[in-house]
C-alpha cells in the first residue's frame, strides 16, 4: 500500500509540474537575456565535459550520488551508518532503515535530486545583480552535470533500483526528477518566486485541468 500510494502521488505530482515545465523552457529558450545564454553555455560545457572525462570524474560523482543519499536520510531523520567511497569509483552509503515510505526516497534520491544545483542555490540571495551571469554559468554548469550523471548512473544495474523493482523505480524516480529539476528552473525564470508558482499555484491549475478532462473523458 505504501508503495502505491508513492507511486500515485509521484505521478500526479509530476503530470501538474510536468505541464508547467514547457512554460518555463520556452522562457528559457526565448528569453535571450545574458543570464539565460551563460545558463546554457554551462550547461553545454558541463555536458561535454562530463562526456568525454566520465572516468577521471567517477570519484566526483560517486561522492555526489552517496551525498545525496545522505541528505534523503537526513530529511527523514534517519542515522547515517556508513559513508564510503573508493578510488576506484565505487562506493556505499548505509543509514539505519526505518520504513518503506522513507527506505524509497532515500534509495532513488540520486536518480531525481540534483544535489549540486540545490547546493548552489541560496547563493543567488547573496549574488550582486552585476555577478548574477557567473550565477547562471555556475547553475548551468552544475545542471548540465546533473542531467548526464544521472544519464549514466541509471539503470537496472543499480541496486537502488532494483531492490525496489525496476519498472516501479522509474516510474516513481522519473516524475520527481520533473519536479526537482523544474524547481530550479523555475527559480531561474522568475525568482524564488517562480517555485512557489511552479509547485503550488500553476500545478494545481494545471492538475484541476488534468482531473477536469478525465472527468469530461468518463462523462463522455
Amino acid at each position: 500500500m505504501t508503495k502505491f500510494i508513492i507511486l500515485l502521488l509521484s505521478i500526479v505530482f509530476g503530470l501538474c509540474c510536468g505541464f508547467n515545465l514547457y512554460n518555463i523552457i520556452t522562457d528559457l529558450l526565448t528569453g535571450f537575456s545574458t543570464e539565460y545564454i551563460c545558463f546554457f553555455c554551462g550547461v553545454v560545457f558541463s555536458l561535454l565535459v562530463v562526456s568525454i572525462f566520465k572516468r577521471k570524474l567517477e570519484f566526483f560523482s560517486t561522492f555526489e550520488h552517496e551525498l545525496t543519499h545522505n541528505i534523503w536520510a537526513l530529511i527523514f531523520f534517519k542515522k547515517p551508518m556508513g559513508f564510503h567511497v573508493n578510488p576506484d569509483g565505487s562506493g556505499l552509503f548505509q543509514f539505519i532503515p526505518g520504513g518503506k515510505f522513507s527506505d524509497i526516497f532515500i534509495s532513488l534520491s540520486p536518480y531525481f535530486f540534483p544535489t549540486s544545483c540545490f547546493i548552489w542555490l541560496p547563493f543567488h540571495i547573496i549574488c550582486k545583480e552585476e555577478y548574477m551571469w557567473f550565477y547562471f554559468l555556475m547553475m548551468g554548469i552544475f545542471f548540465g552535470y546533473q542531467v548526464i550523471s544521472t544519464i549514466h548512473e541509471t539503470g537496472s544495474f543499480q541496486t537502488d533500483i532494483s531492490s525496489h523493482g525496476v519498472v516501479y523505480s522509474y516510474f516513481v524516480f522519473i516524475p520527481l526528477y520533473i519536479v526537482f529539476h523544474g524547481i530550479i528552473l523555475a527559480h531561474l525564470t522568475n525568482g524564488f518566486s517562480g517555485i512557489g508558482d511552479f509547485l503550488i499555484f500553476d500545478a494545481y491549475e494545471n492538475g484541476q485541468m488534468f482531473f477536469q478532462t478525465i472527468k469530461i473523458q468518463l462523462g463522455s
